[in-house]
């Protein structure tokens, strides 16, 4: 064999091996991993859904799943002081969800689908922490029944609260909570 015919073999053999090169690059970069994502799928046909503020019976209630506010409130039963007018009534709950329904004369936040307020009628006042019950302190924005439970502890455990900044104390209460409390609750006597 001539030298031109061993050039010739040695770039054929360049090329077949950067070819392949190539391909097995290509692929390796196009090679794409089967990922299964697994799912649970939710066979439950009831929610839980929690009622407060101003109803005669708060607590859990168990639902269909797509029901209405105006189903849990048929259940739970509105007070006299009941601001209905604030509630949107075909709202779909879904479940985990806590409805507090507001007094009249307690103005919610805007935009919330179901308006979370408290259900003391304006005309009895601010709720005051130091002697509230458990109820009543559930009427507060954000406090279900647990954390009424930690505030009534934490007063008995350390007296009254000197301040309403003194609830940040109570595990489950933020600043931020205490906040949305200065308008309708106080520590006085």
């Amino acid at each position: 064999m001539d030298r031109y015919h061993i050039r010739l073999l040695f770039l054929g053999v360049v090329v077949a091996l950067a070819a392949a090169i190539v391909v097995i690059v290509v692929r390796s970069n196009n090679s794409h991993d089967l990922v299964l994502k697994v799912e649970p799928i939710s066979t439950s046909d009831e929610i839980t859904v929690y009622a407060g503020g101003a109803v005669v019976n708060p607590g859990l209630y168990t639902l269909p799943v797509h029901a209405r506010l105006a189903t849990l409130l048929d259940r739970a039963g509105l007070l006299d002081s009941a601001d209905e007018a604030t509630l949107q009534m075909a709202a779909e709950l879904h479940d985990g969800q806590q409805v507090i329904v507001p007094a009249r004369g307690v103005t919610a936040t805007p935009g919330d689908p179901i308006p979370s307020g408290t259900p003391v009628a304006a005309s009895s006042g601010p709720i005051n922490v130091n002697s509230a019950t458990l109820e009543q302190l559930e009427a507060l924005p954000g406090i279900g029944p647990a954390i009424a439970q930690r505030i009534i502890d934490y007063r008995d455990q350390h007296g009254p609260f000197q301040s309403l900044d003194d609830l940040a104390n109570v595990s489950g209460v933020s600043v931020r909570m205490v906040d949305a409390f200065r308008a309708i609750a106080t520590v006085d006597p």
